[in-house]
């Protein structure tokens, strides 16, 4: 199967976010900003949600899966949301030009990706997905550690889009091979040369995220459906609802429990419940436990209203 699209990039007008530290958060990295990876910078010592072989189920083609980057537990990590656009003529190529040129919904991630003019995207038969790019997307400045987290969240993308199209040969793991200006020896954000393709790095995706709600979504009234990806934690896994009171900008916990993974049909490392809310604003928190300190780790957090 062999597909090849290029496709011009939908611009956004982006706001342009002050660097907390050495991250620029829910945004674009100012322009000549050094965008770095904490200094105390760790890996989580468990299991990611992800393998290189464990894609995206099959979804729409007007929700399209596209990857961030977030900090959690002194590192940076990979983080997906689904969106959507307008018309998905080519799902690959929609994906890129989006984390090129969009925002997350999520003003925890971030990207330091800019927009390209063209994108063009193919497929061959073996599951290599060649992305092509223009120069101007690798303008940021960025430390090793930044960059290589840049590049996988391009394969991520991209190889996720794929799968959720269900473009992609059965039983062969994808790779992305990144050209620039048609070439195949850039050297990008002048760390990472792009002389070789490119597989997902599981260790680079965060171990728990929430996929529903995303951030400041709406619901109606009653039935709250709750689902996103976890690693399994030596001291448990578990989920908290609070409701936000905005005039007085406290909290209350509604509600609380354990995650339970690959349940009813689900993913090994899948999750999903169900809680009846009232109207309201809310926070739902995921998180796990080490057991070893009795700290949380890898927590993960989503506002959403329920309307009546």
């Amino acid at each position: 199967m062999f597909r090849s699209r290029r496709t011009p990039t939908r611009y956004a007008v982006l706001g342009l976010t002050v660097v907390l530290g050495t991250l620029a958060a829910c945004g674009i990295a100012i322009p000549n900003e050094q965008l770095s990876m904490p200094q105390a910078a760790t890996s989580i010592q468990s299991s990611t949600p992800l393998s290189g072989v464990e894609m995206e189920s099959l979804n729409t083609t007007d929700h399209i899966p596209v990857y961030w980057l977030g900090e959690q537990d002194t590192t940076v990590s990979l983080y997906r949301e689904f969106v959507t656009v307008p018309v998905a003529a080519d799902p690959v190529a929609d994906a890129v030009s989006y984390m090129l040129s969009e925002k997350p919904s999520d003003p925890k991630y971030f990207s330091a990706w800019r927009p390209s003019a063209t994108v063009g995207a193919s497929i061959s038969s073996n599951n290599v997905i060649t992305i092509d790019l223009a120069a101007k997307a690798f303008a940021a400045s960025l430390d090793h550690g930044m960059a290589e987290r840049s590049i996988a969240q391009l394969v991520f993308t991209a190889t996720a889009a794929a799968s959720n199209a269900g473009v992609l040969t059965e039983g062969l793991e994808p790779s992305v091979r990144i050209l620039v200006d048609g070439q195949s020896d850039y050297n990008a954000f002048g760390q990472i040369p792009l002389d070789h393709n490119f597989a997902r790095d599981a260790k680079l995706a965060a171990p728990l995220w929430i996929i529903d709600p995303q951030f400041n979504s709406s619901f109606a009234s009653g039935e709250v459906t709750f689902h996103g990806v976890s690693a399994t934690y030596t001291g448990g896994e578990f989920w908290e609802i609070t409701r936000r009171d905005t005039d007085t900008s406290k909290s209350s916990t509604v509600a609380t429990g354990t995650l339970s993974t690959g349940q009813k049909g689900l993913g090994h490392n899948e999750f999903s419940f169900t809680y009846v809310l009232a109207p309201g604003d809310y926070t739902v928190t995921a998180w796990g436990m080490d057991s070893a300190s009795s700290k949380r780790v890898g927590t993960e957090t989503k506002d959403f209203t329920v309307t009546k």
